[in-house]
């Protein structure tokens, strides 16, 4: 029974009950060592009573084998894989050994995950156990997380339990945290647990134990049965919190101590050996000199049980408790022991890894097998693993250049991992020990990547400096790394360094990518986009060229083509992401293509987008792009009048200040601060600081002219002028049409008389040349406000109804506001208009997208694996769609209008 537990005990029956009735959920149960996680995971197995139920557990010594928890969680259900879509069935076969893994995307695994758990719980509700998660390898709790994150509607409960102090994120996930037990609770399991205690011996273990369970057992058990007798004082345990856990395993050590030599032999190759096999445990003792007899005494004390053929411990402290206990002498020959009995059944991975343990000096051999399961590994995509078989290949090898080479392989792949701080060290350790271009170019681009999840730019300088070390002997890697020197300088605005780069990377590569690329950029900085959209064409026209590549440059394309064609690449980028899984490379791909529908008008296709895009960039960790989508989201709040959904999405991002991945959060502050008259808070936002640095010639245009705006309307013009300078300087650089119509609305609000007319008037007409639409309204609505206030408001009329049109079109209900505010004052009452109810706005951002999807003729199934969801989700989502709309079918869904 569990006592004191009532709270915690309802959020998994409503779990539960919720997976009945076809919901899924999950929760992650946190607390100290022996608070009650294993008993509240037994007991949400014990009411799951006709639910399909799969157990878990994480193992300390098997956090190097990469995926080694997912197996033996879903292993057993290979048969079910030929299920799932191609791709995800090809990652899974690929980590679970069926067949040779071919190198995956790390998060293809994640969906794969899902696909299999929705697919087992397709005839009954399933229940998800995964005690000791904080052990689990980093590749396992990956793929799970990521599974768990997505469930929905396919009947599915997924808990896990992490102790604290050892490090187990879950972003995304509810925390269900276990405190100590009340003193009546306490008490009560005391009393559950008879061991003779006299009152006071009982009052002093419950105050000692600070209603730890695990305590109130173990404790009594470190007296002598006169000191619970109360006939012999009790010196007290004064632990504190942080010192119960410590206790705690040395009161199982003092079992431990207690038992025959031969018995501690075998508690100890059982906590070597993470799989826990008896036969595996038994081989490796005969070869020792102990044996199956000498297991018995261990048994009897409780320590470790038996269950599906393998040694559990009675708790994770008696494994650490017995691995501590163990001389070093004796530790190296159990894991050679191990090892031989590994080698024997064929499993050369595990024989590997027992004898890098056992090893006490550098062994070139051991080092090169641990660098094979490296590559293996990698090829799993199990990259926390890959990291650690190179650490430790590198610790075992004995020449300093080939250490270096394999301690870079486990910084490139420990940032890949998430664990940048391993990578940092790693990285220090090395450019102090080589310079071996190679590696010196792989510690480059690693930087590359770190530095912009951690939002600062890589240097230009650093750059440049790696790359002309290396050009000589590594002539692609150098100019990779000047191309990414290009990018580096122009994120600082530091235009000459631009062409010297360019010609540098052009003399050392025969890449026509790069070579392209970074003359194509250097030319931007010159005006001439045209070689950058030829560029584009090309790569899209290569076969071999794939999503990332593309990606490379459109960021720029963005920025000199029209917006329609930015568009169509965004999306083409997106779809061929999609057929290759390459779900890592999805958030940015969204982005690109959320912000050609922003410019295009089509607000609800950015909803849609936006929404998916901050989703894969939380489930993937993607932060840096889950900022700019979180901002491109709030965007559309400022415009649609939504400021309490506006500042929730923005107030986070903008609190420390401007970033680069802020730049969307800052225009969505300015539209909306614009929208409600408040001036001069557009203005707190200095132009200096938004438009140096990481900011020259980027996506700041959009702040420059509600800098100009608002600082003319709030009587400070002399605040205006920088800003529209720098926006006319930017729309010579693109070319763009609509930012020469932007920038020539600037200067007609600080221009007067007929030289403002004039502005206007250009302004204007080059809108009707470009299908940005919310601008061309904005510069319509202070035309016409410029000319009612210049008393000619028979004319300022047809620039205020064009404007408040397109903003009613656009669904930009503050700005409309406005638009027929000043129409009013010119004497005309705009036409009460009776519009249709919108029926598409019921609808989530993903009900719409599943729902597009359905009409265009696309399966649930197909449905699931282009949203990486479950089949189960997209009918959940369908059902909910139909009432919404109306409709009763696909066939009806077809005959609707979904823009």
């Amino acid at each position: 029974m569990l006592h004191g537990r009532e709270a915690e005990r309802a959020v998994i029956d409503r779990l539960v009950t919720d997976a009945r009735a076809g919901r899924s959920g999950a929760v992650v149960v946190r607390g100290e060592a022996g608070i009650g996680k294993s008993a509240l995971l037994r007991y949400a197995a014990d009411t799951a009573e006709g639910m399909r139920i799969l157990r878990g557990v994480g193992v300390e010594t098997e956090v190097g084998l990469a995926f080694a928890g997912l197996h033996l969680l879903l292993g057993s259900f290979a048969d079910r894989i030929a299920a799932l879509p191609p791709l995800q069935a090809e990652a899974l076969r690929g980590v679970f050994g069926l067949t040779e893994a071919r190198p995956a995307e790390r998060f293809m695994v994640g969906l794969a995950t899902l696909s299999l758990l929705s697919e087992l719980a397709e005839d009954r509700p399933l229940l998800c156990v995964i005690d000791d998660a904080h052990w689990l390898d980093q590749a396992s709790a990956d793929a799970l997380l990521f599974a768990s994150r997505r469930l929905d509607a396919e009947g599915i409960v997924m808990i896990l339990g992490a102790r604290d102090g050892v490090p187990f994120a879950a972003p995304g996930l509810p925390d269900l945290r276990l405190g100590g037990l009340s003193r009546a609770a306490g008490a009560a399991l005391l009393a559950e647990h008879p061991t003779g205690l006299a009152p006071h011996v009982r009052d002093q273990i419950l105050d000692e134990a600070q209603g730890n369970p695990l305590a109130l057992l173990e404790l009594p058990g470190a007296l002598t049965a006169a000191q619970r007798a109360g006939e012999l004082p009790v010196e007290a345990f004064r632990l504190g919190a942080q010192q119960l856990s410590g206790r705690l395993e040395e009161q199982f050590a003092q079992r431990l101590r207690a038992l025959p030599e031969r018995s501690r032999l075998l508690v100890l190759i059982a906590a070597a050996e993470e799989s826990g096999a008896l036969d595996v445990v038994l081989d490796a003792a005969k070869i020792l000199g102990a044996s199956l007899d000498d297991l018995e005494p261990v048994e009897i004390d409780g320590l470790v049980g038996f269950v599906d053929g393998r040694l559990t411990f009675r708790h994770p402290l008696v494994r650490s408790a017995a691995y501590r206990e163990a001389t070093v002498t004796r530790r190296l020959a159990v894991h050679r022991a191990l090892a031989e009995v590994s080698g024997a059944r064929g499993d050369q991975d595990r024989r590997t890894w027992h004898l890098s343990a056992a090893a006490i000096g550098p062994d070139e051999e051991l080092a090169a097998d641990l660098e094979r399961i490296a590559e293996q590994a990698f090829a799993r995509g199990g990259h926390a693993a890959v990291a650690a078989a190179y650490q430790r290949s590198a610790q075992l090898t004995p020449d300093t250049e080939r250490r270096a080479e394999r301690l870079a392989r486990a910084a490139e792949a420990a940032a890949d991992a998430g664990q940048t701080q391993v990578a940092a060290a790693l990285d220090e350790q090395i450019v102090a020990s080589t310079a071996r271009p190679d590696v010196l170019a792989r510690l480059a681009k690693m930087r590359i990547t770190l530095a912009q999840e951690q939002e600062h730019g890589a240097q230009a300088v650093e750059l440049a400096e790696v790359a002309a070390r290396i050009a000589g002997e590594a002539p692609a890697e150098a100019a990779f790394l000047f191309l990414n020197a290009i990018v580096s300088a122009w994120s600082a605005g530091d235009v000459p360094a631009i062409t010297g780069l360019a010609a540098r990377t052009a003399a050392g590569s025969r890449d026509p990518l790069l070579t392209g690329a970074t003359s194509a950029i250097a030319r931007l900085a010159d005006g001439a986009t045209a070689p950058l959209l030829d560029l584009m064409d090309s790569i899209g026209a290569d076969p071999e060229r794939g999503p990332r590549e593309r990606l490379i440059l459109h960021s720029w394309l963005s920025w000199v083509a029209d917006a329609e064609a930015a568009h169509d690449e965004a999306l083409a980028i997106v779809r061929e992401c999609r057929a290759r899984g390459a779900i890592g490379a999805l958030p940015k791909a969204l982005l690109y293509a959320g912000r050609a529908q922003w410019l295009l008008g089509r607000f609800r296709d950015v909803e849609v987008t936006a929404s998916e895009g901050l989703r894969i960039a939380q489930d993937t960790e993607r932060t840096h792009y889950g900022r700019h989508l979180a901002g491109l989201l709030a965007c559309v709040a400022a415009i649609q009048g939504d400021e309490a959904r506006c500042k929730e999405l923005t107030d986070d991002i903008l609190r420390h200040g401007i970033t680069e991945s802020g730049t969307e959060a800052l225009d969505a502050r300015d539209l909306l601060d614009l929208s409600l008259g408040r001036h001069e808070e557009v203005l707190r936002w200095s132009v200096r600081d938004v438009s140096s640095g990481l900011f020259a010639m980027n996506r700041t245009y959009f702040h420059l002219a509600a800098h100009v705006e608002a600082a003319v309307r709030a009587g400070r013009p002399e605040l205006a002028a920088e800003p529209s300078s720098s926006l006319t300087a930017w729309a010579r650089a693109t070319g763009q049409p609509w930012v020469t119509a932007v920038a020539l609305r600037c200067q007609a609000l600080l221009a007067e008389g007929e030289a403002a007319e004039r502005l206007f008037g250009q302004a204007v007409r080059l809108h009707g040349s470009s299908m940005v639409p919310f601008e061309q309204a904005r510069t319509e609505l202070l035309y016409g406000e410029w000319l009612r206030r210049a008393r000619r408001r028979a004319e300022a009329r047809p620039r205020l109804r064009s404007a408040l049109e397109i903003f009613l079109r656009l669904g930009a209900t503050p700005w409309a506001e406005r638009a027929s505010t000043e129409l009013r004052a010119t004497g005309e009452t705009p036409q009460a208009r009776e519009q249709a109810p919108d029926l598409l706005a019921q609808l989530t951002a993903q009900e719409l997208q599943v729902v597009r999807l359905a009409a265009a003729g696309m399966s649930n199934r197909d449905i699931a694996g282009q949203m990486f969801l479950s089949p189960r989700t997209v009918s959940h989502h369908l059902y909910k769609a139909y009432p919404k709309l109306g409709v009763a079918s696909r066939h009806e869904l077809a005959r609707m209008d979904l823009r």
